[in-house]
């Protein structure tokens, strides 16, 4: 049998606001009272419903976490530092996992809807399900965006400075006496990432970052005569395909090219890798963002944040003058 606020209070003499106010260690009950309140809770492990609290406050303590995939290592770290944000808080996150799928999406934020969450977060969400996102923030339940821009002016983001990580990549490189770098796999001359190359490059006087967007054109970038000494991968997934690549033509990592990825994530660092990564603090990321969505849910107004990415330089990248 499940024990209610008024079992509770018959069990010791007062009222049922009594009770409520006890439980929450308030000083206007005396506290012998409190003290016995509590007590007579713990025996009988009342556990008190807070479907009425919710009502009256018109807030659940719930969040929802949109997200395609857990199984990244950059997705899961951002969802821990949401997690770790949201219990410090005392919140509890409810997490959509869809696989990318624009149905899945929309089942979750209707399932988020239902549930009565307080505010939503989303991350590597399709596009099309941005109109919910919008609609959703326009009816009172905040939304941030997650290591993604937002498409809605109303709904802040949270992301990396891709720019200045393209910009401090290519910058190591130059550092290192490469004066013909690549970029790949894009075929995005806009991508921030690159555009940042571009800006080292310029800077430093050296011909902008040849963009290769598959393996075909690495591989003939490869047998050109512009062949690169130093190559920006936009992701170090795609480094780790790029190094094979590079392997295959019979070329060698940090004697003939020089390599550095994006993401830091931790296979890297492991010895058959070793590589150079412009660092993203996915957990900070994570954190800030359930941070600002519990501003936006108490009524602060939140400007959009770039998150500074930081260098770590590892065997993959050497100067020119090593290369044989």
């Amino acid at each position: 049998m499940t024990l209610t606020i008024k079992d509770i209070a018959r069990y010791a003499g007062v009222s049922p606001a009594t009770v409520s106010l006890s439980l929450k260690d308030d000083i206007r009950v005396a506290e012998k009272t409190r003290e016995k309140v509590k007590k007579i809770s713990k025996k009988f492990n009342y556990v008190p419903n807070n479907i009425g609290r919710a009502l009256q406050s018109n807030k659940t303590s719930l969040a929802g976490y949109l997200l395609s995939t857990v199984t990244s290592s950059y997705f899961n770290e951002l969802l821990q530092g949401a997690g770790n944000a949201a219990a410090e808080n005392n919140y509890g996150l409810l997490v959509g996992i869809t696989s990318s799928s624009s149905q899945f999406e929309k089942e979750q934020l209707q399932l988020f809807y239902e549930k009565r969450v307080d505010g939503i977060i989303a991350s590597g969400y399709n596009r099309n399900v941005g109109a919910r996102l919008s609609e959703l923030n326009k009816m009172g339940i905040p939304v941030v965006i997650c290591s993604g821009l937002s498409a809605d002016k109303d709904i802040p983001h949270i992301l990396v400075d891709n720019f200045k990580g393209g910009l401090m990549a290519a910058e190591h490189l130059i550092e290192l006496g490469h004066e013909t770098i690549a970029y790949g796999f894009s075929k995005n001359v806009n991508c921030g990432r690159y555009q940042g190359c571009c800006k080292a490059a310029s800077e430093k006087g050296i011909r902008k970052p040849i963009l290769f967007g598959d393996e075909n054109g690495l591989t003939k970038l490869l047998k050109s005569k512009n062949r690169p000494t130093g190559i920006v991968a936009y992701s170090d997934a795609q480094a780790i395909k790029i190094k094979h690549i590079i392997e295959n033509a019979g070329l060698s990592i940090s004697d003939d090219i020089s390599l550095i990825g994006f993401d830091d994530i931790w296979t890297i660092s492991l010895p058959e890798y070793n590589f150079s990564s412009i660092a993203i603090p996915k957990m900070e990321i994570g954190r800030q963002a359930m941070e600002m969505l519990l501003d936006r849910i108490n009524g602060k107004k939140i400007e959009n944040r770039f998150i500074a990415p930081e260098l770590i330089a590892r065997g993959s990248t050497r100067e020119v003058n090593r290369r044989s």
